[in-house]
């Protein structure tokens, strides 16, 4: 049965009186009137008791005795809030009472720099990011334009603008001092002492060197970029290819033609540019002789244009130009509205949203999400302080009841409990630094494009550290401040904590359970993650992946390879593709189905028999017709997406044909059942198949072989035999495929790390909290055990209320991970997911509970193991 509460003083008159006495020193007046409310309540009753409280503080609002004391208090010197004597005794009480609460104080100091290390790593990112691009000494005058597009089914603003704009703009308007046209898109396969390497680059301008103050290391920066088929490296690109030779001058062999190294730049660091290899936008025109860039006010992707002004150009200038041009750019698309805009080079990064970003594309949604991670770990840390600095009330309570009877202020009291635990905070940012060192190499080398990222320890990183513990100190102290600065000290002393105790109490149970429940849905999340890489690694994509070899035919005849590949037992069957099914596939076509609109579309180049050996499915038509092509029309393949999508242009023609954007004429021959040609976080998009060894980039062996090792080095013999300069290279499609769900494995790691952390954090508080209850029911279990009470029935007593905590902690977690993985993270991860299943969340919620109790039974067994005598003689 729960006890009355005994009836208060009205706060409201409370709070009008200590709010007009300000500083004043007025507690022995409260004092006065609580002990008379108390008197009148027994002899009065509660209402007639609070009205004449209410009166006798109206009455001393204008006393004497009180203006006196806020006449005194105005100008004495023994109430300054927070004098440097006294900030220097809130250091000396916070390390006492450190040193009397060793185990609490590790507790605490332990957990909050598991929790800060990764909001320290998230911090040191976001302190790079916001400095990229600062070092150019041009910066204020350089420009990227970017174009807002709008139709009936998106409105978009993209980084890239229209191939014509650079050009044009040069061209017209006299204050433009230089225009850098860049293309992304240069991804050369660099053949070198008989090994075929893949690199990042862009086609830039023979400017960019001169507009951007990125070093060269060798090289000129006005002509590194001036002529076709030039090629720039970075310092670690060019150490790879060349080891202690010097590059400049060499030549490099790819698909494309013949690159002479021209320069040789600094690694890129601090910048939203990322690249390996340059090369000139020259080339880019000679590989694409067939389109007019000048003249293409259509093509708005990976295409980019930075403006350099001349000194002292408005920015009013710029935009009233960009206005002219979308009036221009709108003309060629009547069916969108176009504005350009444009971005000042420091600002590019981090952005808020755009598409098309150059670069990797540092967005601020993204680091604010790892930041909330980072907060979200280092929540229970807090709490942990918390619920251990309010279970230490009794203990704190009599020093602050002292402090009271003395003279201290409650903003006194708060004041050296925030010191205290800004003072904690502080020794555990020492730990979390040291945690963010072990952790730093490891996270970056998971996140793409982070070696552009300069997250050592600068002064303005340790600034930002600093800073970011002293509002966790306020943020951690304040509640307990807030808690010990209400007490009654006459209750205190007397050993009596009567302030709110309930609600305190359901606090520490609501923060308490918040931890456990942190904890349980990055356990679940691990699950969840784990069971889609294994379900993606066994998935059916729609076609053979089994015992399939896949072989780059670089620089050698092709349908000799073939040929010479089917003359082995090993080998069942050779075909030969574009690109390797289960990965990403870059290659898009725009098709006109009906001579007017235009689609999108994704294109593979295949070779005989690519269908029957893949394994994949015909609805209709068959794939030997695509050899049957004649000069005024190409055979093709298509997908059933394929099909669905041109079917709502309503073609009054022949619906099998349709027209790429070359003029080749192309007639659907065949269906294929829908597949997963790219990885399961890609949709499925329209797909054609075209026939063309001469397009094609690997060759597909489908070999049976006991000793697969002796295989490949009879098909690398006949490699050999066929071209002694080409270099032979074999990967299993199986192998490949799973490099492509690299990116689970990262997020494996990721929340798995996070789980650990939380788990720990929340393990912390679990025996700190432990400690202090069996500690504080020493003499309980002392009586428990003389009286009969066996070790298993102490552990239930002692363990019963945290078990419920943690039962309820797992209540809330399972709905809630449920919709967050199954409904939204793992369909962000992947389009075809497998979804969050039973298990992985009955194990995970069992894991906990292990941990749980193992941390529980662990500080219990010590206890219900002593001498029952020696705890009574001790009490």
């Amino acid at each position: 049965m729960k006890k009355s509460r005994t009836p208060s003083p009205p706060r409201l008159a409370q709070r009008i009186f200590q709010w007009w006495a300000g500083s004043a020193d007025t507690e022995d007046l409260l004092g006065d009137l609580d002990e008379q409310f108390v008197y009148n309540l027994q002899t009065k009753g509660r209402r007639r008791s609070q009205w004449i409280y209410s009166l006798q503080v109206c009455s001393l609002l204008f006393s004497y005795a009180l203006r006196k004391r806020k006449r005194a208090a105005s100008y004495s010197t023994y109430y300054p809030n927070n004098s440097m004597a006294m900030l220097q005794n809130y250091f000396k009480i916070a390390i006492r009472n450190f040193q009397k609460q060793k185990l609490f104080t590790v507790i605490n100091i332990v957990g909050l720099a598991l929790g800060m290390s990764i909001c320290l790593l998230a911090l040191s990112m976001f302190v790079s990011i916001f400095r990229f691009d600062e070092f150019h000494t041009q910066k204020d005058r350089i420009f990227q334009v970017n174009t807002r597009i709008a139709d009936r089914n998106q409105k978009d603003l993209y980084a890239s603008t229209f191939n014509a704009v650079g050009d044009y703009m040069g061209e017209k308007y006299p204050f433009i001092e230089q225009v850098i046209k860049i293309k992304s898109g240069f991804n050369p396969e660099i053949h070198h002492q008989g090994n075929l390497m893949s690199f990042h680059g862009y086609f830039a301008g023979s400017s960019f060197f001169e507009t951007f103050s990125f070093p060269l290391i060798s090289g000129n920066p006005a002509t590194a970029l001036a002529e076709p088929f030039s090629i720039v490296l970075t310092k670690s690109m060019a150490e790879t290819l060349f080891r202690d030779t010097n590059p400049m001058g060499k030549t490099l062999e790819t698909a494309t033609g013949t690159y002479r190294v021209t320069g040789v730049m600094a690694d890129l660091k601090q910048t939203h540019f990322y690249f390996q290899v340059l090369t000139s936008h020259q080339t880019y025109e000679i590989l694409h002789a067939g389109t007019n860039l000048q003249s293409d006010w259509k093509t708005y992707r990976n295409n980019y244009v930075y403006l350099l002004l001349k000194p002292n150009t408005s920015p009013e200038a710029l935009s009233d130009a960009l206005a002219q041009v979308s009036a221009r750019a709108s003309e060629f698309n009547p069916d969108r509205s176009i504005i350009l805009e444009s971005t000042k080079l420091a600002r590019i990064i981090p952005s808020w949203s755009i598409s098309n970003g150059l670069g990797v594309g540092w967005d601020l949604p993204t680091m604010i999400f790892f930041m909330a991670l980072g907060l979200l770990i280092l929540m229970p840390a807090i709490f942990n302080y918390t619920n251990l600095s309010v279970a230490r009330a009794l203990r704190r309570a009599k020093e602050i009841g002292i402090r009271k009877v003395v003279g201290a202020e409650k903003n006194q009291i708060r004041a050296q409990f925030v010191v205290e635990t800004i003072l904690l905070t502080f020794l555990a940012l020492i730990g979390s630094i040291f945690i963010f060192k072990l952790i730093q190499t490891e996270f970056l080398t998971m996140i793409i494009g982070a070696d552009s990222l300069d997250t050592s320890l600068s002064l303005s990183v340790l600034a930002v550290f600093i800073l970011f513990s002293l509002i966790i100190g306020i943020v951690a102290g304040i509640f307990p401040a807030m808690y010990f600065s209400r007490l009654n000290p006459v209750h205190t002393i007397k050993g009596e904590i009567k302030s709110r105790s309930g609600g305190v109490s359901g606090i520490r149970k609501g923060l308490f359970v918040f931890q456990f429940f942190v904890s349980l849905v990055f356990v679940i999340g691990v699950g969840a993650i784990t069971k889609q890489y294994a379900y993606v690694l066994n998935y059916n994509h729609g076609f053979q992946s089994d015992n399939i070899l896949a072989v780059p035919f670089q620089n050698i005849d092709k349908q000799v390879v073939i040929n010479e590949f089917k003359t082995h037992p090993d080998v069942k069957a050779v075909t030969a593709a574009s690109n390797l099914p289960g990965l990403p596939l870059p290659i898009m076509v725009d098709i006109t189905p009906n001579e007017i609109d235009t689609l999108t579309v994704h294109q593979v180049f295949i070779g005989e028999d690519f269908i029957e050996n893949m394994g994949m499915t015909l609805t209709w038509g068959e794939s030997g017709n695509q050899q049957r092509s004649t000069r005024n029309e190409e055979l093709v393949l298509v997908n059933e997406q394929f099909l669905r999508s041109t079917a709502v242009f309503g073609a009054q023609q022949d619906s099998l044909v349709f027209s790429l954007s070359d003029g080749t004429r192309c007639r659907i021959v065949g269906a294929l059942k829908d597949f997963n040609f790219e990885p399961l976080n890609e949709l499925i998009q329209p797909l054609v198949f075209r026939y063309s060894l001469a397009e094609s980039n690997f060759a597909l062996l489908t070999v049976h072989s006991k000793d697969i090792k002796k295989t490949i080095n009879d098909l690398d013999a006949i490699w050999t035999g066929i071209d002694q300069k080409a270099s032979f290279e074999a990967s299993f499609l199986d192998d490949k495929i799973e490099q492509a769900y690299y990116f689970l494995v990262i997020q494996i790691k990721i929340f798995g790390f996070l789980s650990a952390l939380a788990i720990v954090i929340s393990c912390l508080g679990l025996l700190g909290m432990v400690s202090y209850t069996t500690e504080n029911r020493t003499k309980e279990i002392a009586i428990r055990k003389i009286m009969g009470a066996s070790n298993n029935s102490l552990y239930y007593t002692l363990t019963k209320d945290f078990v419920k905590l943690i039962l309820i902690a797992a209540v809330i977690a399972i709905p809630f991970s449920y919709f967050f993985y199954d409904m939204v993270l793992l369909r962000i991860f992947l389009s075809y997911s497998d979804g969050l299943g039973l298990p992985e969340m009955v194990l995970s919620i069992a894991f906990l509970f292990l941990v749980g109790f193992a941390a529980i039974y662990w500080q219990t067994f010590r206890v219900t193991r002593e001498n029952p005598a020696s705890n009574l003689r001790h009490e």
